[in-house]
């Protein structure tokens, strides 16, 4: 669940009264501050100073009250085997990854730590209060930094799309070298705690094209999906087209927006030569694929060699599915979509986007390009000195992430320079 602090105080706090709508029996607190754990809101007093005296009592009071289920040393590995009040299985919070649900203020964790979380197997704190609750709460603290903390903020930036004379298509190429870029922080729409965290993106334009480069890291090189169990990399740029963009996961009902996705298999299409199905089972023998330009003892029994096959025959390809087509043109989709499970290619005619990615040293490095003037329904002119709501996602194909289980921001600016 990413950060909603870009929407307005009013706006938030109406969220928050329609989730607790929800609530099968509503909580009652009382509007007084109270020294009662059972109801009211908790009194926080005030913060008291951490030495290296209260720290070593602090230690102990971890040990002695947390220890069980986060682990002597807050990674999450005490008592491994918990569930909530609907009997789902639940995991204690590794506290060394900076990641807290309610926030990561010191007042928000010292509450947490008072009250414990209401359907979750943290309960209710009898014995830690006042200075001992504090002083616990920075030695919760210092298990993580502050830098891993920001990293959980989503954040708005402005991104500078600056003037060059010649748009660089490689993503290695030197022009890259002095372009300011930004490093956004991304969230997980399907929250885990092991996910790509940063993305660095940098801009260029030359008064005709516009050419967005990303940068992320990833353990492994998941370039290839034959097998249902595989799923592959990807990145995507996706635009509002309204100075008032609707929801960045996808867009809203009536709301388009566009969409640039580079993908790894597609590269790797592009690169070597398309990725059949002997690339992971190089010894299978297939049911061929009928090519009515050769006679039956010819026809393939061991390789699909789907590239030379019929298209009649291979019917998503046939179809013109533009996921089973075997010749594709470029490394990069153009979309459109108007919510959750509304992704559509545009039209044929319509795609202008090209890409290129390269994988090595752990980093992904991609730039997607168009030209300043778009095709069709549902696509974007750019020109200089405007500026355009942008957004970001990143999937990474070992842990599973494909369709709207990825790694996203919020809208950004990208200010394109004049």
């Amino acid at each position: 669940m990413p950060s909603w602090s870009h929407l307005s105080e009013e706006t938030r706090w109406a969220i928050v009264h329609y989730v607790k709508s929800f609530a099968e029996e509503p909580l009652q607190a009382s509007n007084v501050e109270s020294d009662d754990k059972e109801e009211g809101v908790i009194k926080v007093p005030p913060e008291p100073p951490y030495t290296a005296k209260v720290r070593a009592r602090a230690k102990m009071s971890f040990a002695e009250n947390c220890a069980s289920c986060h682990g002597e040393t807050g990674k999450g590995d005490g008592v491994k085997e918990q569930f909530d009040e609907k009997d789902y299985p639940i995991s204690p919070r590794d506290l060394t990854k900076g990641i807290f649900k309610g926030g990561s203020e010191p007042e928000q964790i010292y509450r947490r730590i008072i009250a414990g979380m209401p359907g979750s197997p943290m309960p209710i704190n009898e014995f830690v209060y006042g200075e001992e609750a504090w002083h616990l709460t920075h030695f919760i603290l210092s298990m993580s930094s502050e830098e891993q903390r920001e990293r959980t903020e989503m954040r708005k930036f402005r991104i500078l799309a600056q003037k060059t004379e010649q748009i660089p298509e490689h993503p290695d190429a030197g022009a890259w070298k002095d372009v300011q870029g930004v490093n956004l922080h991304l969230m997980p729409l399907w929250w885990r705690d092991d996910r790509p965290e940063t993305l660095s993106v940098k801009a260029l334009h030359d008064g005709e094209q516009l050419a967005i480069r990303l940068t992320w890291a990833d353990g492994s090189h998941d370039h290839t999906a034959i097998r249902v169990q595989d799923y592959t990399d990807a990145a995507a740029v996706e635009f509002g087209l309204t100075d008032d963009p609707p929801f960045f996961g996808m867009g809203e009902k009536g709301q388009f927006v566009n969409l640039w996705m580079w993908k790894s298999d597609r590269q790797a299409d592009l690169d070597t030569a398309f990725q059949d199905i002997e690339t992971v089972y190089p010894n299978l023998a297939t049911d061929y694929y009928p090519d009515i330009e050769r006679p039956a003892n010819e026809q393939p029994t061991r390789h699909a060699l789907t590239v030379e096959s019929d298209p009649v025959f291979i019917t998503g390809w046939g179809a013109g599915n533009i996921v089973s087509d075997p010749t594709p043109k470029s490394a990069a989709e153009d979309l459109a979509a108007q919510g959750f499970g509304t992704l559509k290619a545009r039209p044929m005619p319509d795609r202008q986007v090209r890409a290129k990615g390269v994988y090595n040293a752990g980093l992904y490095r991609v730039v997607l390009r168009r030209s300043f003037k778009g095709s069709g329904p549902n696509s974007l002119d750019f020109s200089p000195g405007q500026t355009v709501p942008v957004a970001f996602a990143v999937w990474d194909g070992s842990a599973g992430d494909r369709d709207g289980k990825k790694s996203v921001t919020i809208w950004q600016e990208l200010v394109i320079g004049e």
